[in-house]
């Protein structure tokens, strides 16, 4: 039977409970601050009571509790509050990185502006309506010639500035990898130290609160899926990737993967300048310039090397093994097939490079069975395995069957400085188009003959172009928004200009300039011509009948039927284009600048839930720590009281 002994047990246990919530309460309060803390309880529950199984045991009419212990520290945490918040944290990366990038290329373009491309080209057309007024007076076509420097060099800066946008994203996407790597070490390692403190039967709260922590700052780099297992440890992938696992439960499995980056991939021509089908690509193990550069070779199909090594410069991360060395995949599926595989992984390794094939087995309802074979090769072999092993996260691709980009939905700062470049290309593209069509146009004009290498004409001062290309000033073919700029022989002699009907006199009646200024309000099919097409090769006059370009007589192009080139009635004029370009992009912008506020939004939301739940609350922990306090004052004044009860019994009794 229960005695004073026992109830000063019991009244001892409830002072190590009540010490242990006031503990846990002062934990809490001195991170109230602290990012990514979930506040903690401490879980009391009932000791074993004193008694027998029987209603005829010594304990009389029934169980005598024994007080109360601490049995966990429980950390306040709701999971799916967690996967909401990571999910949309990764749509919120993609827009705000998007959002940043594009603003950065309204600022290039600058437009609308007194000294834009938009201002500049009716200057230009401008000055050369002048010209036509008085093509007799060398400082009208001056003035007209420096107005054609001032457009060049403003399409040169436009797309050098793109250029160095594009550059930018990639070199963020470096960053990113740096930093994606070092957040799964650290997970990885504090996985470890969460299963070590588990296996002994303890919480290691605060380490999951890190761990958590370096999760949710994950999710902003791309989407992340996240399995529990056993002893408080997670499994960890991409779900771009699901078949690349980044972080294992099991400590002793090694076979995780890491990202490393693309230095260059260059598709090797022949001696014809024709691609030979060899890419190869050079890269950095795990993304780290102070590190010795890998390299490997991939054959393909000669039309599809210079666009797999476009891709790999675009997207520009390799997924790697723990090492970073490049690993290359492909998945593929059937069902009931004949003979079937064997299920389970080999491994195999022919001139250097290593084969793991990984088949597995499904069981359907109809009876049927689906086999699943995920082949992984360091480095890869193929290049359907490079591209399975390229971390694309901003669209689909189904060749290599391990990509599970959700188009509808893509997340994370790569996938947006993946995708950007790909946006600032069209603009790039489109600049391009402008100032050949521009340049070949003006230049047809000027010479009289749309042909560049025509010899049928008596020239003149055909020769004398008005726009050449940069890496070639004596022709225009192969000119582009980097390369148009004047002709120094007209910068330096400004009476080249030629302004007569015909083209054998520099002076005359002005109809040249003339019609040169009438290309201001002349359609050109521009979108014509693809972007797919090779303008550093292009030249005049394949140029001009792309974009639809002919003489108003329909029997050839002339020295005379210059002055009335003719596009028909589609396309857009010089300055609609451009403006249809400002337009798209401020669109586009404009789009993702709502798209960064309503993720803010909703994202705001959610961590407001997030805080309800696990955010500590100054006034509730003060309220505790006051309930704590009388609940510890009063376990030690049953104490006190117990101990003069012992002073009666052990004192008193002998008196």
């Amino acid at each position: 039977m229960a005695g004073l002994f026992d109830t000063f047990t019991i009244a001892k246990r409830g002072l190590n409970v009540q010490q242990g919530n006031i503990n846990t309460t002062s934990h809490n309060i001195a991170n109230a601050n602290t990012t990514g803390f979930s506040r903690q309880r401490a879980v009391a529950e009932t000791t074993k009571p004193f008694g027998g199984m029987s209603r005829f045991d010594t304990a009389g009419v029934g169980q005598v509790g024994t007080g109360a212990e601490i049995t966990s520290i429980q950390r306040i945490r709701d999971y799916f509050i967690d996967y909401q918040v990571r999910s949309e944290s990764g749509t919120s990366g993609y827009y705000t990185q998007a959002s940043e990038t594009l603003s950065k290329v309204e600022d290039v373009f600058g437009e609308p502006s007194d000294t834009g491309i938009q201002e500049l080209t009716n200057q230009f057309f401008n000055a050369f309506q002048e010209v036509s007024k008085s093509p007799d007076k060398s400082d009208v076509k001056t003035v007209a010639i420096k107005d054609a420097s001032a457009l060049a060099d403003a399409l040169n800066y436009t797309y050098n500035q793109l250029k160095k946008s594009q550059e930018d994203s990639q070199a963020l996407i470096q960053t990113n990898i740096t930093d994606v790597n070092s957040y799964l070490d650290q997970i990885n390692e504090l996985n470890k130290q969460i299963r070590s403190i588990s296996s002994v039967g303890q919480t290691a709260n605060d380490l999951m609160d890190k761990r958590d922590n370096l999760l949710d700052q994950l999710s902003y780099k791309f989407g992340i899926k996240v399995d529990r297992d056993s002893l408080d440890t997670i499994n960890l992938s991409s779900t771009e990737y699901p078949d690349a696992a980044l972080v294992k439960s099991d400590p002793n499995d090694t076979d995780y993967s890491r990202l490393s980056y693309v230095k260059s991939a260059v598709a090797t021509k022949d001696a014809s300048g024709n691609f030979t089908g060899e890419v190869t690509v050079e890269y950095y193990p795990l993304g780290n310039e102070n590190s010795p550069t890998k390299s490997f070779k991939i054959s393909t199909d000669p039309s599809k090397a210079k666009d797999l090594a476009d891709n790999l410069m675009q997207n520009r991360v390799l997924i790697a093994d723990k090492d970073g060395n490049a690993v290359g995949m492909t998945k593929t599926t059937a069902k009931d097939p004949n003979p079937a595989p064997t299920v389970g992984t080999t491994t195999s390794t022919v001139n250097g490079v290593t084969t793991v094939t990984n088949v597995t087995a499904i069981k359907n309802t109809d009876g049927s069975t689906t086999y699943t074979t995920l082949v992984k090769s360091t480095p890869p072999a193929t290049d359907t395995q490079l591209k399975g092993g390229v971390f694309q996260t901003y669209k689909y691709d189904s060749e290599s069957g391990v990509n599970n980009v959700d188009d509808n939905h893509i997340r994370g700062e790569i996938a947006a400085n993946q995708s950007v470049q790909q946006t600032i290309q069209g603009y790039m593209d489109s600049l391009d188009r402008l100032a050949a069509g521009l340049a070949y146009s003006v230049n047809a004009i000027q010479t009289g003959n749309i042909d560049a290498d025509a010899t049928t004409l008596s020239q003149g001062l055909s020769k004398n172009l008005i726009f050449t290309n940069a890496g070639n000033t004596a022709t225009d073919t192969g000119i582009t928004a980097a390369t148009i700029k004047v002709n120094d022989a007209l910068v330096k002699d400004p009476t080249l200009l030629n302004c007569n009907t015909t083209s054998t006199s520099g002076v005359g009646d002005g109809k040249r300039a003339n019609a040169i200024a009438n290309l201001n309000s002349m359609k050109m099919n521009l979108s014509n011509v693809k972007s797919t097409e090779d303008l550093n090769t292009m030249t005049r006059k394949k140029f001009l009948e792309e974009m639809g370009i002919d003489d108003t007589s329909g029997t050839g192009f002339s020295d005379s039927t210059c002055l009335n080139l003719n596009a028909g009635t589609n396309g857009s004029t010089v300055d609609s284009y451009y403006k249809t370009i400002i337009n798209n992009l401020a669109t586009t912008t404009q789009e993702a600048s709502r798209q960064v506020d309503n993720q803010e939004a909703v994202l705001s939301n959610l961590e407001d839930q997030k805080a309800s739940v696990s955010g500590v609350s100054l006034d509730e922990e003060m309220t505790n720590l006051i309930q704590f306090q009388h609940a510890y004052q009063a376990n030690a004044k049953m104490i006190s009281t117990i101990d003069e009860l012992l002073d009666v019994v052990i004192n008193g009794l002998k008196r």
